[in-house]
């Protein structure tokens, strides 16, 4: 019960934020943090995978406006398109530990002034750390295929691509949380209530201790756009 009581809350997250009735999208991070945008007329959504739609991570959307030229200009060179009231960071170009995305484009939100923040599976080592325990057992016999893809993580982009076009991501760990909620105590205790180091940086631990510091700038989401 608690579980999903945390995943309708991440949910109505992005609920929560600002509502436009416009569409836009942004070629890059430096377009993002400048509030540089490109209208769009009409944007239609298509999640691939329905039986997830309780859970806001993955790179499980599809973002099509129609037009066939601008959808593949959109699948490879936008960076950030914002439907409405939702933003959709494009997984293309993400690496984290050198290790890519698939393709699609997964939820975000804004946090602090510069910073884009989304939910997606463990990759790099962990990625195979984990993958390894699960197929051989050793994550315990009560874990069900659903509850390893509810077993995702936070990321947060914070810095333009390299000369490769590449946009290296880091994972909210204990350091960069510390980082994050300097001068909370109180939340600070919270986060490391949790002494299971996996446990402790999942999203579902993460995002509710994040809320409350207020560094989710729903405000700013809709900024720049063309009247």
């Amino acid at each position: 019960m608690r579980k999903t009581s945390v995943l309708f809350s991440l949910a109505a997250l992005f609920a929560c934020m600002a509502v436009s009735a416009q569409c836009k999208f942004c070629y890059s991070y430096e377009d993002f943090v400048d509030n540089k945008w490109e209208p769009l007329d009409t944007v239609f959504t298509i999640q691939h995978s329905k039986s997830h739609q309780l859970w806001w991570g993955g790179n499980d959307f599809s973002l099509k406006t129609g037009n066939a030229s601008l959808d593949k200009k959109l699948k490879k060179q936008a960076f950030i398109i914002m439907q409405a009231d939702t933003m959709y960071v494009n997984c293309r170009n993400l690496r984290y530990e050198n290790t890519r995305f698939n393709n699609g484009f997964t939820k975000a939100m804004r946090i602090g002034n510069r910073s884009v923040l989304f939910v997606n599976k463990i990759i790099g080592t962990r990625d195979r750390e984990a993958t390894t325990a699960f197929m051989f057992g050793a994550i315990g016999s009560a874990i069900t295929l659903g509850d390893h893809y509810k077993q995702q993580v936070c990321y947060v982009i914070s810095a333009s691509a390299d000369e490769k076009g590449h946009i290296h991501i880091r994972l909210i760990n204990d350091g960069l949380m510390d980082q994050m909620i300097e001068g909370r105590d109180d939340l600070h205790i919270e986060y490391y209530s949790e002494q299971d180091d996996d446990k402790r940086i999942l999203a579902s631990h993460i995002i509710p201790i994040l809320e409350k510091a207020g560094l989710f700038k729903y405000k700013t989401l809709n900024e720049g756009m063309p009247k």
